[in-house]
C-alpha cells in the first residue's frame, strides 16, 4: 500500500475514535460554571424542632444553611451582623422561643449591612411556619437565581367531613421570685418583702398574672410614747401586656387588684398602753417590669409596683394619727424563669 494511503487510513482511524471524546469536552466547556449556594445563618436552640423543619425548607429552596446552636436572639443587632459576616451569609434566621417569633435578616446590597426584614410568629404548624420563613427570604433577597424553581403543586383540598381545625396558640408561662423594698408612706419607715409571681401568656403580647407579697422585715414608727411595728402581706392578680418584645429583653405592664392584710403591734413606754390590730384593705395596683435574658430559660427582672390601700388604715400613736398605704410602692430585682 502506498505511503500516502497508509497515512490517510491512520488519520481516519484517529478521527473515528476521538470524535466522541472531543464532542463531550466541547459540551463541558460550553456549560457555565455552577454557582455556589448562598448561605443562610440559622440561630436556634439545639432542641428546637422548628429549626429542623426550617433548615430543611431552606435547603429545599436551593440555599445552604449554617446553624449556630445554643441560645437564640441573645444579643443586639451588632451580634447578628458579626455572626453573619463570619459565616459569609447573605441572611440570618433567629428563632426566639421566649417571644414566640422568628426574626429574618438579609444583607442590604447598597451598603453591605444586615437589616431586619420581617418577623414570623411561631403560632402555627411547623411546616407552615417554615414555608413562611422561606417566602420571607425569597421576598427580601434580590438574587432570585439563588433559589430553586418553585413547584406548582396545587394545595390539597380537605374533604368536607374532615375539615381541619385551626391550630391552637402556643401558651407560655413563667415565674418570678425577688426581694423587694416596700414604702407605705412617710409615717412609717420602709420594709423588705418577698415578691413572687406567676404569669401565663396566651398570645405573644397578652396574658394574666398572679402575685403575692410576704413580709421579711417590719416597718417601724417611733414617738415619745413608744413605738409601733407594721407588717403586711398581699395577694393579687390581673392582666399583663408586653409593650416591648425583643430577642434579649422585654418590657411589660400589669393592671390588677388585690387584697392586703395589715398587722400593727404597739410597744409602749412606761405609763402608756399598747394594742395590736389587724385589718384588711383592697389594693388595686399597676406594675411595670423590665427583663433581660441571661439564658434561654432564665431572665434578670426588675419591677416597680404602685398601689393604694382602700380604705387607708389609720393608727393612733399617743393621740397622733398615722396612715399607711397612700401610696404603697414596691421595687424589686430578681430572677424570672421562662417556660416557652
Amino acid at each position: 500500500m502506498p505511503l500516502w494511503a497508509q497515512i490517510a487510513l491512520r488519520l481516519a482511524w484517529v478521527a473515528a475514535l476521538g470524535g466522541p471524546f472531543l464532542r463531550q469536552a466541547s459540551a463541558l466547556a460550553d456549560e457555565p460554571a455552577s454557582r455556589s449556594a448562598a448561605t443562610i445563618l440559622l440561630m436556634a436552640a439545639s432542641d428546637d424542632p422548628n429549626a429542623i423543619r426550617i433548615a430543611a425548607e431552606i435547603r429545599a429552596a436551593g440555599l445552604a444553611v449554617k446553624s449556630v446552636q445554643g441560645m437564640p436572639a441573645s444579643g443586639p443587632d451588632a451580634d447578628v451582623a458579626l455572626q453573619s459576616r463570619l459565616a459569609e451569609a447573605v441572611g440570618a434566621v433567629e428563632i426566639d422561643l421566649a417571644t414566640g417569633q422568628i426574626w429574618i435578616w438579609t444583607v442590604d446590597e447598597s451598603n453591605g449591612q444586615i437589616v431586619l426584614r420581617s418577623v414570623v410568629r411561631l403560632n402555627d404548624d411547623p411546616v407552615v411556619v417554615a414555608l413562611r420563613v422561606v417566602e420571607a427570604l425569597r421576598a427580601s433577597l434580590k438574587e432570585l437565581d439563588w433559589f430553586a424553581p418553585r413547584e406548582n403543586v396545587p394545595p390539597p383540598v380537605p374533604a368536607p367531613e374532615h375539615a381541619s381545625a385551626p391550630a391552637a396558640a402556643t401558651l407560655r408561662w413563667g415565674a418570678t421570685l425577688a426581694p423587694a423594698f416596700a414604702w407605705g408612706g412617710r409615717q412609717f419607715g420602709g420594709s423588705f418583702e418577698g415578691l413572687g409571681s406567676v404569669y401565663l401568656l396566651w398570645a405573644p403580647r397578652w396574658g394574666a398574672e398572679v402575685l403575692g407579697v410576704a413580709p421579711i422585715t417590719d416597718a417601724k414608727r417611733a414617738v415619745s410614747a413608744g413605738s409601733g411595728t407594721l407588717t403586711f402581706g398581699l395577694v393579687g392578680g390581673g392582666l399583663r401586656a408586653r409593650a416591648l418584645t425583643a430577642g434579649w429583653c422585654a418590657f411589660d405592664v400589669s393592671l390588677g387588684i388585690g387584697a392586703a392584710i395589715v398587722r400593727t403591734q404597739g410597744v409602749p413606754n412606761a405609763g402608756f398602753s399598747g394594742h395590736d390590730a389587724t385589718t384588711w384593705v383592697a389594693t388595686p395596683y399597676t406594675r411595670l417590669g423590665y427583663a433581660v435574658s441571661i439564658s434561654p430559660y432564665f431572665w434578670l427582672r426588675a419591677d416597680v409596683l404602685g398601689s393604694l390601700a382602700i380604705p387607708p388604715p389609720t393608727f393612733s400613736f399617743a393621740g397622733e394619727a398615722a396612715s399607711w398605704g397612700t401610696p404603697l410602692l414596691l421595687a424589686s430585682v430578681g430572677l424570672e424563669v421562662v417556660f416557652p
